[in-house]
Formats: C-alpha cells, structure tokens, sequence
C-alpha cells in the first residue's frame, strides 16, 4: 500500500508522522485490497481540515474532516473511512448471499423444454414413478400474489420465487378458502 500526505501551511512533524502510518495501519487491517492512501492536512487559522482518500480496484473512500486539532481531525476522518469500508464489505457480503434473479431462474426453469422422465429404483411389487418438468411463473410473486394466482389456475399446488426472500415456495390448497404455505428453511 502506498500512503501519501501533504500538509498545507502545516508542518508534518515526526509524531504526526508516526500518527499517519499508525492510522494507515488500522484502515488496512480493515480492507486488505486498497492500493493508496492519500491524505492532506491543512491549517487555516485556529482550524484543522484533514481529507483522507482510498483507492483500490473496484472501489474508492473519500472523508473529510474539521476540528480544532490536527490529530482529532486524522482520527476522524480514518474512522469515517472504516465505517464506510464496513458497509461497503457489508453490501458486498449481503450480494453473494441473494442470488441474482437471473440466475435463480435459469436454475429453476432449464432451457431444454422436453420432458424428462425420472425414475426411482424401487422394489419391484411397486411399479416406477414417472415425473414430467412443469414450468411455472418465473417472475418473483409476493404470497398474496401466488394466492391469486393460485385460485385463478385451479390447480392443487403452486411453485413460486417469493419476492420478499428470492426462495422457491410452494402453496397449496388445503380446505375451501384456506391455503398452506412452505418456505424452506436452510440451516
């Protein structure tokens, strides 16, 4: 990582120095893939200004700060930083855990549309179980909406993308005007 500083009508002392590379330090244990660190402090008369800017592949953090000292005012702006690396990780982290709805549907509905015959080996009193692919709505439908929808098809059951969970859930009709819903739960 390089980290560069500057002063503006400030001199950087030795112990501001130490400071910098001290809070350079934490802000890379917290995001290991930054390139740069730039850092400039001004002095503008009984006012500190310190702008910290990181730049890595994808990304980059921008904070200012203004205090009435120089090193309240790195301290400040390295952990406006940190909290944006923590939500900009957090998001990142919240992505690879929903799949994309392309992609869950690509895996729900497989682009050959001949039946495929599924047979399960079973003792032979019991003659073999022949499954057929159905197709079902591909777009994400709240519960209330398979519901409708599942009473206008008159069908025994509906598979559907709830939107709220972007899960696969079935609803069936149990009784006249009730329904039971299945959301699957993984561990």
């Amino acid at each position: 990582m390089k980290v560069t500083y500057s002063g503006h009508n400030l001199k950087i002392t030795d112990d501001l120095h130490a400071h910098i590379l001290k809070r350079a330090d934490r802000i890379e244990s917290r995001f290991a893939g930054m390139h740069e660190l730039n850092i400039v402090l001004k002095a503008e008369k009984h006012r500190f200004d310190a702008e910290m800017m990181v730049t890595a592949p994808r990304v980059s953090f921008y904070a200012k700060s203004h205090t009435n000292e120089v090193v309240s005012a790195i301290d400040s702006a390295a952990d406006k930083i940190v909290s944006q690396i923590r939500r900009y990780r957090d998001r990142v982290k919240d992505r690879r855990n929903i799949a994309p709805h392309r992609e869950v549907v690509a895996r729900l509905n497989p682009n050959d549309e001949e039946e495929m015959p599924l047979e399960v080996d079973m003792p032979e009193e019991t003659p073999a179980i022949v499954a057929t692919q159905e197709k079902f709505a591909s777009k994400p439908l709240t519960v209330a909406e398979a519901a409708t929808e599942l009473q206008a098809s008159n069908a025994a059951f509906l598979l559907f993308l709830n939107a709220e969970t972007r899960q696969v859930n079935l609803l069936y009709e149990m009784a006249k005007g009730t329904y039971g819903w299945v959301e699957p739960l993984f561990a």
